[in-house]
């Protein structure tokens, strides 16, 4: 009894040091609100971060639908040294998070050092029943892997008995679930402090809010110009920060006298008539549509654009903004920047991933200077050099001159492109005064015999030395305050989308298009079994139904089973298909069966002459014999049914798919950001055709013939001698004097009675070294196991451990000694350098070794370590 009493008074007293301490450190001044002018997807959530003593170095925020239950979202990393400098730290939960994924637990398990209590979770799990209760609170969305998407999706039905749909089924382990919130739900928030030991601190009260859907923010900038020459007006303007579902622009023209009027109702739905006057309207797809228009106006006198003032109007389903009034620029087309002319190319020696959109040739400018002595004569000059791998120079000439002067002082010629060179100053001239440069260049292709860029290089009292300006001139013309911005197009999309936005510094864009690797899709459900019912999760809905004799149903993610497979040019139609080739094949059946029921429909109803009834059966056939030639007439989708197995369907439907999705065709403006802006000529083909690029894979380097040629002959070679050998010729293997002493050594060890160090340095797996090292030490620890003689082996990686230890005991086993193994001698040392050192120095000398190997990666400690081996007798 005595010592159950002693037991229970210490375990309280444990619980009672443990609970103050799950609720020290709590953030405080937790807050979440509505992010302001988004769709309603979006909450910020603050904190006032804790103090930098506490050695705080991540904050952890979890989210939930209820607040006794908060899963892990997303952790912010702190520098444990300097902590959060400002009052507040920001959180935005937005544009999606992870919902389930693959480090996602089994089963619902609490966060680590919570006790029952805490509402604290980690992440959602891998449950199908809580993924589909938690899916009616935010939109589902899948991130599918190529593979499983296009192979290993099966047939799930709803357990609404009135839904026929074939849906596609995945399992967890195929996708990563990602979830968006929905406006009008409400969610909780709670964020934990962890300090540098990993010990959680007490978690905030959790705090809820509900998103909300908000009108747009007014456009940050508008700018207009008037054109007098060509009676047009030209606009550009940028979107605000929030663009998420803004739809469409409307440009408003408003007489001066009518300002105040106008300031005075901007702030609602819609402006009074007889205030504006709209001119122009376009789409603006959340802003990755172009953010430019040109609205001829012949009509229209200067002295009316003059009276007038413009704004800009963004609306979308919450709302619209209206932005202030702003003047238009008077000015003529030849204030217009030049039309670009640009190319798309493909990219050498790459997978067949990158194109090449050029506007210019290579554009070469001067970054900094450094002095290089302290009389200032001779400076460093560092320059950029912005050009693609396709674009070879040879020379580039810096001529230097003083500020005023006609001739270069210096004029160097780089032909060895290494990004900086080298400058005498002329003798007694202050190079503080500044410095001008003229840089030309020589290189494959056309265009560079009058191609010149210019830069003026001034004092810099803050950086005490010579640094550019921001204006660079090319053949004489400030370009520095044009920019270049690159659009693109799909096949299936007339619009052309923002790619970049580039400064006057570049003349090319290298554009990166990945190979198809995952395929985002939309979830419509969740189906789960329970107890033989099958429950469907979907829409906002619920559904459950016995399982029927026989039926298979699974956990399962439903995803639509249409996919969209190819975009016919000739009837501008996208063709949607089936992931399941039969269920396809009974589509095409089905639509056949209407085209001729509503065939007999309208000639059932021309005999009865009834003219509405008509024009409507009329419509419906026109509209099925559209559909009916879309799939009869496209020839890919005949080859595709041509497959008769889902695999080689599936094989045949992606590689359309996925070719088709790489094809884009570009487009670049050429701006000045303030309105004055001209887009190139579309990029067509000899048959004025839309031209889609795509990059081509190469099989080899074109760079590295060498390297090709040098391993054919390694090859030849390795496959010579290893034919001569099979033959039975005798080769010759040069003997490794160093492999050839071990024996020596370990016998010498043996007769001393002394026992060995065998160091494998501070290497990992991923060295090389500490893998030769390895193969050594198994030849090694056999010859100890044979003559009984004791190896240590202090390691340095913990996870090298394991296996060294492996290795020693499967060499004892080899020569029937597992007796004389002792896995005390393979031992973890340390991680730091010098703290390693200086255990293997204590260990040498105190077991005062016979024989030390040294065999693996080592850096500075090698002297230390073979010294004190030379000290205590060792070899």
């Amino acid at each position: 009894m005595l010592i159950l009493f002693v037991f229970v008074a210490a375990a309280g007293l444990v619980i009672a040091q443990k609970e103050p301490a799950l609720k020290k450190n709590v953030v405080e001044d937790l807050q979440v609100d509505d992010l302001p002018a988004d769709d309603g997807s979006g909450l910020i959530i603050s904190w006032k971060p804790l103090h930098r003593s506490k050695r705080i170095i991540e904050y952890r925020i979890y989210r939930g639908v209820h607040p006794d239950t908060l899963f892990f979202l997303q952790s912010v990393q702190v520098n444990v040294n300097t902590g959060v400098a400002a009052d507040r730290m920001f959180f935005y939960d937005s544009d999606g998070s992870d919902f389930i994924d693959i480090s996602s637990p089994g089963k619902l398990r609490k966060e680590k050092q919570q006790d029952a209590k805490s509402p604290l979770y980690r992440k959602i799990p891998r449950d199908m029943e809580l993924a589909a209760r938690l899916s009616e609170k935010f939109d589902v969305y899948s991130i599918v892997e190529r593979s499983p998407f296009y192979y290993r999706g099966v047939k799930a039905f709803s357990a609404d008995e009135e839904d026929s749909t074939v849906y596609a089924g995945y399992q967890f382990k195929h996708q990563n679930l990602q979830a968006t919130l929905k406006p009008g739900e409400t969610y909780y928030y709670s964020v934990v402090a962890v300090n540098e030991r990993d010990q959680f601190q007490g978690y905030a009260e959790p705090v809820g809010a509900i998103p909300m859907p908000n009108p747009p923010e007014p456009a940050s900038a508008l700018y207009a110009n008037w054109l007098e020459d060509t009676k047009e007006l030209t606009f550009e303007w940028d979107y605000p920060m929030q663009k998420t579902g803004i739809a469409q622009y409307q440009l408003h023209m408003i007489p001066s006298t009518m300002g105040d009027q106008y300031n005075a109702v901007k702030g609602g739905v819609a402006i009074p008539e007889g205030i504006s006057h709209p001119i122009g309207m376009g789409l603006v797809g959340s802003g990755a549509l172009a953010n430019y228009t040109t609205i001829p106006m012949p009509d229209l006198t200067t002295e009316q654009v003059k009276n007038s003032r413009f704004a800009i109007q963004l609306m979308k389903a919450e709302g619209s903004s209206f932005s202030h009034l702003v003047e238009a620029r008077i000015t003529d087309s030849s204030a217009l920047p030049p039309k670009p002319l640009f190319s798309t190319v493909d990219m050498p020696n790459d997978k067949g991933d990158r194109l090449s959109v050029i506007w210019d040739l290579p554009i070469a400018f001067v970054t900094k200077t450094t002095s290089l002595n302290k009389n200032n004569t001779k400076l460093k000059i560092n320059y950029q050099l912005n050009k693609t791998e396709i674009q070879k120079l040879s020379n580039i000439y810096f001529q230097f001159f003083i500020p005023g002067e006609t001739k270069p002082f210096i004029v160097i010629n780089e032909f060895y492109q290494d990004f900086s060179l080298k400058l005498n100053i002329p003798n007694g001239y202050d190079y503080r005064q500044g410095l001008d440069v003229k840089i030309t260049m020589k290189g494959n292709g056309e265009g560079y015999e009058n191609y010149e860029l210019a830069q003026k290089l001034r004092w810099d009292k803050d950086m005490m030395t010579l640094m550019p300006g921001e204006e660079l001139w090319r053949n004489g013309v400030d370009v520095s305050h044009i920019q270049n911005v690159v659009y693109r197009r799909g096949v299936r999309s007339p619009y052309y989308t923002l790619l970049k936005r580039n400064t006057s510094f570049d003349g090319s864009l290298d554009v990166t298009i990945p190979y198809v690797s995952r395929i985002p899709r939309g979830v419509a459900g969740f189906n789960f079994v329970k107890n033989d019912t099958l429950y469907t999760y979907m829409g906002g809905q619920r559904f459950a139904r016995a399982l029927k004799k026989g039926e298979r149903a699974k956990n399962a993610v439903l995803i639509p089973s249409q996919i969209d497979f190819s975009f016919d040019k000739d009837k501008e139609m996208l063709i949607n298909v089936s992931l399941f080739r039969d269920e396809q094949q009974r589509a095409l059946d089905d639509l056949a069966k209407e085209v001729e029921e509503a065939k007999a429909k309208v000639a059932k109803l021309d005999a009865e002459t009834d003219a509405e009834l008509l024009a409507e059966a009329q419509a419906e056939l026109e509209g099925l014999e559209a559909r009916w030639a879309l799939y009869q007439e496209n020839p890919m989708l005949q080859e595709a049914l041509k497959r008769k197995g889902n695999s080689a369907w599936m094989r045949y439907i992606a590689s359309v798919r996925e070719a088709e999705s790489r094809h884009h065709s570009y487009q670049v403006v050429k701006t000045d950001g303030h309105g004055l802006y001209k887009v190139s000529d579309p990029d067509t083909t000899k048959s004025g055709d839309i031209n889609f690029h795509i990059p081509v894979a190469n099989w080899f380097s074109k760079d590295k013939y060498a390297t090709l040629f040098a391993v054919l002959i390694y090859g030849a070679l390795v496959v010579a001698f290893v034919t001569m050998a099979k033959r039975g010729k005798d080769l010759y293997i040069r003997p490794i004097a160093g492999l050839d002493e071990i024996d020596n050594a370990v016998g010498r060890a043996t007769e001393m009675g002394r026992p060995m160090l065998y160091c494998m340095g501070s290497g990992g797996l991923a060295d090389v070294a500490s893998l030769a090292s390895m193969s050594i030490l198994a030849q090694v620890a056999k010859r100890a196991a044979e003559y009984d003689t004791r190896m240590i082996v202090p390691a340095y990686d913990y996870i090298v451990l394991p296996v060294v230890q492996e290795i020693v005991r499967d060499a004892h086993y080899a020569v029937g000694r597992p007796d004389s193994y002792d896995k005390n001698n393979i031992f973890f040392l340390t991680n730091s350098q010098f703290a390693y050192v200086a255990g293997v120095n204590g260990i040498m000398v105190r077991e005062k070794m016979a024989t030390n190997f040294f065999l693996g990666y080592f850096s500075a400690e090698a002297l230390l370590m073979t010294e004190t081996g030379n000290t205590v007798g060792a070899v």
